[in-house]
């Protein structure tokens, strides 16, 4: 079987603080460790479960380039490259296609305004307010799971910090969670160990695969994505973009019959809204 494992970096093993996601915090460094650590257990779970898994990893944190791949499982491989629409106009899922059986999310968070949210906010903090599918609120995580769905492939495991669950709870309430940390707040959390972590993650994922504990989505006739961000010149640029319906003058939507496709017209619009291009889109 094949797995698809969209990863983020908010919700790896003790990750709670700014300075831990990008190459220029003093924290970045250990951040990649333990994420590459908490993949690597899922991987051993899988393969526990299927010695013959085909896994892809997509790195879908900030610059894309924070796996480390001299570390990673060699039974998997990896996405890796700058998020740009050009490259990956489907972001932490680039890679997925309907030849994958199975998805996991590792290392994910809570949607923007979430109240005392570890690391919260919605794929870019400094520019969306707030997403809505279908006319309801949703975080990463969620859409990510959508996207899956649209090419058949279930979710069977989500890893990130504790305040995650409710949120995943409220749109799939079987899926398997896993949380690596509690959450205290914005920046603060009580963190397992990278060893323990490590051994929980590669069990629940072993039994995820074995029991074929996998939850899919229902497709819904159209996708609507709509976003609020937070300045009007945003807007402007983001209308640019073919497809892009003006809601107000903060607002945009998308609508497509196929999630992934939506998905695609909005991360192009998104990464329009940018005057110029942020150092995580080089």
């Amino acid at each position: 079987m094949k797995y698809f494992l969209a990863v983020d970096l908010e919700g790896a093993t003790g990750v709670v603080h700014h300075d831990q996601l990008m190459p220029d915090g003093r924290g970045y460094a250990a951040a990649q460790r333990w994420l590459t650590g908490d993949i690597n257990a899922a991987i051993r779970g899988i393969c526990a479960a299927d010695a013959a898994a085909e896994i892809v990893v997509g790195d879908g944190h900030g610059i894309m380039r924070n796996v480390l791949l001299d570390e990673l499982d060699e039974r998997a491989m990896l996405v890796v490259g700058p998020g740009r629409y050009e490259n990956k106009p489907l972001c932490q899922c680039e890679g997925i296609d309907a030849s994958f059986d199975v998805g996991m999310l590792i290392g994910f968070h809570t949607r923007a305004g979430t109240p005392g949210g570890l690391l919260a906010h919605t794929f870019v903090g400094s520019t969306i307010c707030d997403l809505s599918l279908n006319g309801r609120v949703a975080g990463e995580a969620e859409i990510d799971a959508a996207i899956m769905a649209s090419y058949g492939v279930p979710v069977g495991l989500i890893v990130g910090n504790s305040d995650l669950e409710p949120e995943v709870r409220a749109w799939d309430p079987t899926v398997t969670f896993y949380a690596t940390k509690t959450t205290l707040g914005p920046t603060a959390g009580i963190c397992k160990t990278p060893r323990r972590t490590a051994s929980e993650i590669e069990e629940i994922a072993r039994q995820v695969v074995e029991r074929r504990l996998y939850s899919l989505r229902e497709n819904p006739a159209t996708t609507t994505l709509t976003a609020t961000l937070y300045r009007r010149e945003m807007l402007d640029r983001a209308a640019t973009v073919n497809g892009v319906h003006v809601v107000d003058d903060r607002t945009f939507s998308v609508t497509h019959a196929n999630a992934a496709e939506a998905f695609r017209m909005f991360w192009n619009a998104i990464t329009r809204t940018l005057e110029d291009p942020q150092p995580w889109l080089k």
